[in-house]
C-alpha cells in the first residue's frame, strides 16, 4: 500500500497565493484536482496530483508559488 500525501485546500491557497474561490473555479474550469473523499469540513486535496497540475498548467496564474 502507498502512502497518500495530503494537502488541505487552505494550505493549497496559501502556497501558490490563490483565493478560495480561484481554487474552486479552477477545479471546475481548468481541470484542477478534485478533493479527495473525506470527513471532515476542509476539503483535502492529493498533493502530488497538485503538483503535476501546477508543473502541466504552467502560467502566471497556476505558478505562483512551490508546493
Amino acid at each position: 500500500m502507498s502512502n497518500l500525501n495530503i494537502i488541505s485546500r487552505k494550505e493549497i491557497c496559501k502556497q501558490i497565493g490563490v483565493s478560495r474561490d480561484t481554487l474552486k473555479n479552477w477545479i471546475r474550469k481548468r481541470n484542477f484536482p478534485k478533493p479527495l473523499n473525506s470527513s471532515g469540513r476542509e476539503p483535502l486535496f492529493d498533493e502530488l496530483c497538485v503538483k503535476e497540475w501546477l508543473l502541466n498548467n504552467n502560467n502566471k496564474d497556476s505558478n505562483k508559488g512551490d508546493l
